[in-house]
């Protein structure tokens, strides 16, 4: 478990010690903040419910998608460039261990990035004249679900980072890949209402925030999550792993 600590403050540092952290964290929050005041302007004249303002701007979405694409696309891709990787891997540590301690902390990294956002619900308090309510549990239940379905895309980032030495191609297959879960829904056309319909309803990141902003429980999306996490984790392992093969 030290060892894991370890590694963890080792990949958490070399985030704060980098540009592009701060600069993905400060285009992140100008982008939610903008569109945060977007939706209270909009809400000024059509009720919008506590979880809509928080979450429901596609904008937010796309500046999550990309900032865990930033986050994670450098993780394995540039150790493996610089050669920092086989380095990291001959000390006494598993390869499971390596993945799981940056795991935690583009987790952790990606928390703090987040975290402000929390202080929109103070904002709010000073609207609900005009409000549908002030409900928390849409609140909690929808922070709930971001960060689900954040340590989902970053699962998915660190097995695309894995697969390559650029950071580019890590960044392009991360990108597409994380879009193409969150808007699963979009391609719903393609299963003519039947059964493709509903896998790729069941797959769509959208509708699940559509639930959980209205404080609906569905433990099916936890089950798909959890599940994805543990899935791309092990592949990264084991394309990790790889490398003792060639």
């Amino acid at each position: 478990m030290m060892v894991i600590f370890i590694l963890f403050r080792r990949q958490l540092t070399a985030y704060f010690f980098s540009p592009m952290a701060y600069v993905t964290m400060v285009v992140f929050l100008t982008v939610a903040g903008l569109s945060f005041c977007r939706l209270i302007s909009q809400s000024m004249e059509e009720s919008l419910k506590i979880g809509d303002l928080l979450f429901g701007s596609m904008l937010f979405w796309l500046m999550v998608i990309v900032s865990i694409t930033l986050i994670t696309m450098q993780v394995f891709a540039e150790e493996k460039r610089s050669g920092t990787l086989e380095s990291l891997l001959t000390a006494p540590v598993t390869d499971t261990q390596v993945v799981a301690a940056k795991y935690a902390a583009a987790l952790v990294f990606f928390a703090i990035m987040c975290a402000p956002t929390a202080l929109y619900v103070v904002v709010l308090r000073l609207f609900t004249a005009t409000l549908e309510g002030m409900d928390l549990v849409p609140v909690v239940t929808g922070y709930a679900m971001l960060m689900l379905i954040g340590a989902f895309f970053i699962a998915f980032g660190l097995f695309a980072s894995s697969l390559t030495r650029s950071q580019l191609v890590s960044a392009m297959l991360g990108f597409g890949g994380i879009s193409l879960f969150f808007f699963a829904d979009t391609f719903q056309f393609l299963g003519h209402g039947g059964f493709g319909s509903r896998v790729l309803d069941y797959l769509s990141s959208v509708q699940h925030m559509v639930d959980y902003t209205q404080g609906i429980v569905d433990t099916r999306p936890v089950v798909l999550y959890l599940s994805g996490i543990v899935f791309f984790l092990f592949a990264a392992v084991k394309v990790i792993e790889s490398r003792q093969w060639k």
